[in-house]
């Protein structure tokens, strides 16, 4: 079924007019991106990492063929590009970072603000690591933590064929095979952060989004203005995590285009620095 829906995607790729054009803007020598869709498509062709140069900044490694997909998802579709974040120095923390695309699309549209990108997944974590010092990214601190509701060492279940699709759910990894990662809990986080205002808290993270909510009470809440985050229905009630943040004071909103929710603090503008 992935390798029908490989095949299908690509082929939406190649043989879509506009996709040229869209990746010229984008990348620097955009030849390699296509050059590098079929290898990964067939990844016992090429095995090795392959770099491609952004050019409103940045650099980041293609290992396998998913890394394409998110690379399309964030820059070509700019699914992560709403909600627009209006402070100057926004303060954003990135869970379940992956290999750091969202971070450095934020860097791109926000060069002065301060990013914190939790990725549990060693393998992940090392191009995370590889993909900021490419990049040259300044103000930005990661750490090979995942985030929960509490802090514990727990399970993260390996999907074969997608590096962001780990997850502390067996099913929704759709696989028994497993490493164990260090969780901090989301009060924890921003304890030792020591923040007084997050202008955004972005969450994809396979499921565990559901428990990092819950664990945010109205004394954290009042620091965070925008908690951007992909449900995973599969594992929990939506509604009851959407009661949960209304009940805090956040109004919550459905972005079809990149099936995220935003759930924006309507007493954030007021609330005072502690």
């Amino acid at each position: 079924m992935l390798k029908y829906w490989r095949l299908n995607w690509t082929l939406q790729q190649i043989f879509t007019f506009q996709n040229y054009r869209r990746h010229n803007q984008i990348l620097h020598s955009s030849w390699k991106y296509w050059f590098t869709l079929i290898l990964k498509f067939f990844p016992s062709i090429y095995k090795g990492p392959i770099y491609l140069k952004l050019k409103e900044g940045g650099s980041f490694i293609v290992k396998d063929f998913m890394t394409l997909y998110i690379y399309n998802e964030i820059f070509v579709e700019k699914s992560y590009d709403y909600p627009h974040l209006t402070a100057n120095h926004p303060v954003i923390i990135d869970i379940g970072a992956n290999t750091g695309l969202f971070s450095l699309r934020m860097k791109q549209l926000y060069p002065e603000s301060s990013l914190y990108s939790y990725e549990p997944f060693l393998k992940n974590f090392e191009q995370l690591e590889r993909n900021i010092n490419l990049s040259n990214l300044r103000n930005i601190d990661i750490f090979q933590k995942g985030v929960g509701g509490r802090t514990r060492t727990e399970k993260l279940f390996l999907n074969k064929n997608n590096l962001g699709g780990h997850s502390l759910f067996e099913m929704e990894a759709r696989s028994s095979e497993f490493v164990e990662i260090e969780i901090i809990g989301i009060a924890n986080l921003l304890s030792n952060l020591g923040l007084d205002r997050i202008h955004l808290i972005k969450m994809d993270c396979e499921g565990a989004e559901y428990e990092i909510i819950k664990g945010i009470d109205a004394q954290l809440a009042s620091k965070i203005e925008i908690i951007l985050f992909e449900s995973t229905e599969s594992v929990y009630s939506l509604n009851k995590l959407t009661d949960h943040l209304k009940a805090l004071g956040f109004e919550i909103e459905f972005i079809e285009k990149s099936c995220n929710y935003v759930a924006r603090n309507l007493n954030f503008s007021t609330c005072k620095i502690t």
